[in-house]
């Protein structure tokens, strides 16, 4: 299980980061992203943690076309926040996104589809399969995932999977993830 305190120290230091755009593990592009994935890969061998961070850091970019003012384009990407990594963006959020398609009353019904359903914003295409993908590998593998859209998030660990509402609400969606060693 993702301890409290780094869902807490990872919220603080993503919020710094927007602000700074640490260029460390902030991706202004896919391209950036991507070349940081294969780096990964190329270093460590591990494909499955690379093809879970893949699916959740490529969604930042495939469903965030559409920005507030004031929102940043791209995708926070560190391989290594204090043993951990995280992933997150600042963008509309599972919920603005699925909205399109479904119509969702809360943050806690968007992640809860968004992992369970085969559903995407992305429309026309016939697509939704990404974080069913990450669930199950995290499940499988005995890894933990701690995702947070909005005010819910999606908590696996011990090869089980929940859903809650959280007391606080992060924009777009952020990732905390424990790959075993």
């Amino acid at each position: 299980m993702i301890p409290k305190e780094i869902i807490q120290k990872s919220k603080e230091h993503i919020s710094a980061s927007s602000l700074s755009k640490d260029t460390d593990y902030f991706c202004v592009s896919r391209d950036i992203f991507q070349a940081r994935v294969d780096s990964f890969i190329l270093k460590t061998g591990k494909y499955m943690e690379s093809a879970v961070m893949g699916e959740i850091g490529n969604n930042s970019f495939d469903h965030n076309w559409q920005f507030a003012e004031g929102q940043m384009r791209g995708a926070y990407f560190n391989l290594d926040f204090e043993g951990y990594t995280v992933l997150a963006d600042y963008g509309r959020g599972i919920r603005q996104s699925l909205n399109n398609v479904i119509k969702l009353n809360s943050d806690l019904e968007a992640v809860t589809a968004g992992f369970t359903k085969q559903i995407s914003g992305r429309l026309p295409e016939q697509r939704g399969n990404g974080l069913k993908f990450v669930a199950e590998t995290v499940k499988n593998k005995n890894w933990s995932l701690y995702f947070q859209t909005g005010n819910a998030c999606c908590i696996i660990s011990e090869g089980k999977i929940s859903f809650d509402e959280t007391d606080d609400s992060v924009i777009g969606c952020m990732a905390i993830i424990k790959f075993s060693e």
